[in-house]
């Protein structure tokens, strides 16, 4: 049987793609990179790590990196498991913000990466350990809006991950995923605070939440430092208006 001459495309390229020449086109690498984030401290923190080798040594940015392709990882699972290897993070919830190819965004070769996000309680994300481990030698939480010396386009990726953020919270649920399943309105209302970066006032906010979504009066209550101990309340789900 005489094999099939090898093609990229036309009409010899068998149906099955057997004789497709895969060295026909140049090959880009892919990479996935994760952007995780809490408040803290009234303010918005990403989880950065400080990179040990070239390029961009000694830089800060994203966890992430490339797609094992022996491994046939589809992209989310590359960036659960580029999290775990650099952070020692896992278990978060992650979406995916955009994907950025531009030619020159990384010195070495074409490299195209697909960028994530997760938004954590500060609570929850504070139980585990974090460690810098594999590519990276350190680790912190710094400020989204406030960013220190940033690798390859990352700073780019957090001021896209920063205006997705502040367009989300207004039409979905993003603003609960910042807080535990109990929270007082006061709590609720400083997430909206932060995330939008403006005041909100409070029968305004209140009216507008609950006209979107289901806020249950929870059967405890918050010890403060002053006053009286303050109602806590938990979501419901979102309103159904159709």
């Amino acid at each position: 049987m005489t094999k099939a001459k090898l093609t990229a495309e036309g009409e010899y390229l068998l149906d099955d793609g057997s004789n497709y020449d895969k060295n026909a086109y140049e090959k880009p690498s892919v990479t996935v990179d994760i952007c995780i984030c809490k408040i803290e401290d009234n303010d918005l923190k990403v989880l950065l790590i400080k990179r040990k080798n070239p390029p961009y040594r000694n830089y800060w940015a994203i966890p992430g990196g490339f797609v094992d392709i022996e491994r046939k990882e589809d992209l989310k699972t590359a960036a659960l498991r580029e999290l775990e290897e650099e952070t020692g993070v896992t278990g978060v919830d992650v979406h995916q913000l955009a994907t950025y190819g531009d030619p020159n965004r990384d010195p070495r070769m074409r490299i195209i990466t697909v960028a994530y996000y997760a938004i954590v309680p500060s609570e929850l994300i504070n139980s585990q350990k974090i460690e810098a481990a594999d590519d990276a030698k350190e680790y912190q939480w710094a400020s989204l809006r406030d960013l220190p010396r940033m690798a390859f386009d990352h700073k780019k990726i957090l001021s896209d991950f920063d205006e997705r953020l502040k367009g989300r919270i207004e039409y979905t649920t993003d603003g609960f995923k910042f807080l535990m399943s109990e929270f007082t309105w006061s709590e609720l209302q400083n997430v909206y605070e932060i995330v939008l970066d403006r005041p909100l006032i409070a029968p305004n906010f209140r009216r507008k939440i609950k006209s979107m979504y289901k806020i249950n009066k929870s059967n405890n209550r918050k010890e403060l430092d002053k006053g009286r101990p303050a109602q806590l309340f938990t979501f419901g789900g979102s309103i159904n208006k159709f």
